[in-house]
């Protein structure tokens, strides 16, 4: 029974997600198809991505809610050097440096000054959509890009977007780096008891620093990610990325207090929050109900996530 339980408690995000996609292929015969599973398989990629360098930020115990208006920014930026005819690598380095300045100009303010992340990047998502819009002069930039439209073509098994294969590496990379790296453990230990950090001499504000700057980097590869298959940047693009993308990570086992998940972890929490997703769209919910849906999610994910916490610090 105690083993049981002990494979619940490790692996019941991925035994979840097998569970209901094995029950949503008995109730719905369309479920199964090439075509909605490369829906799906479609969808995890952008704010997949975007979800991985999230998890950097929930384990040193911050929070970043300006990532979507990066990826906006970001992309905008890689649409319009593509349009202008520029060299693609070139716009794919800018579009990532950009998305690692941006990150580290909040993470500066957050770590330096110790002071509120959900203000500052509050702030810092206004300031960056701003730019976006006026870069843009308020309308999407379209370009269906040769590049883009190649990879937009190639599927894996008929049925499978190869940027999904680009998600998987860098999951798989992350988490050797959380695991396996001294960085990475330091990273757990910030998280999980910051003034531990710096009494063993750990830079804390460094390693918070650098959280920032890679949920920049993944922000922009997520946002350059999404144009192989919109084709079409706008300062809103990342409007739902927040909302969309933290359930992902807390649902995938990272907590909000700090020290604890990884991007395995959270591969399993985005591959579960848009089979649900599909499902609402299967069940025909409508779509201004879906929302709610995702809101009622994400607190009751908060509330239990505070519940375990608090029922861990009380063992």
């Amino acid at each position: 029974m105690t083993l049981v339980k002990k494979v619940f408690s490790n692996y019941r995000i991925p035994l979840l997600t097998i569970a209901i996609f094995l029950v949503m292929s008995l109730l719905k015969e369309n479920f199964l198809t090439k075509a909605n599973i490369f829906a799906i398989a479609d969808a995890i990629s952008g704010f997949g991505i975007a979800a991985i360098g999230f998890t950097f930020i929930l384990l040193v115990g911050q929070l970043d809610i300006s990532f979507g208006s990066v990826m906006s920014l970001t992309a905008c930026v890689f649409m319009m050097m593509l349009k202008a005819e520029m060299n693609f690598a070139l716009a794919v380095v800018t579009a990532i440096v950009l998305g690692g300045i941006c990150g580290a100009l909040t993470g500066f303010f957050i770590a330096t000054f110790r002071l509120s992340p959900f203000i500052v990047s509050m702030t810092m998502q206004l300031a960056y959509k701003g730019i976006a819009l006026t870069i843009t002069d308020a309308r999407p930039v379209s370009m269906a890009h040769p590049v883009l439209l190649a990879i937009n073509n190639v599927k894996l098994f008929g049925a499978v977007p190869v940027v999904v294969v680009l998600l998987v590496v860098l999951a798989l990379i992350t988490e050797f780096i959380l695991r396996r790296t001294q960085y990475g453990r330091n990273l757990y230990l910030v998280g999980g008891n910051i003034n531990a950090a710096d009494n063993l001499g750990l830079k804390s504000r460094n390693y918070i620093l650098s959280a920032y700057v890679v949920q920049g980097l993944f922000a922009a590869v997520g946002a350059m990610v999404m144009m192989t298959r919109q084709f079409s940047a706008s300062g809103n693009l990342g409007l739902n990325g927040p909302l969309n993308v933290i359930p992902m990570v807390i649902v995938g086992g990272t907590s909000m207090a700090g020290g604890k998940g990884g991007a395995i972890k959270t591969l399993w929490g985005v591959l579960l929050m848009n089979i649900i997703y599909n499902a609402m769209t299967m069940f025909s919910i409508p779509a201004p109900l879906q929302p709610f849906v995702k809101g009622l999610i994400l607190l009751i994910v908060i509330v239990s996530d505070k519940y375990m916490e608090n029922r861990h610090n009380k063992v």
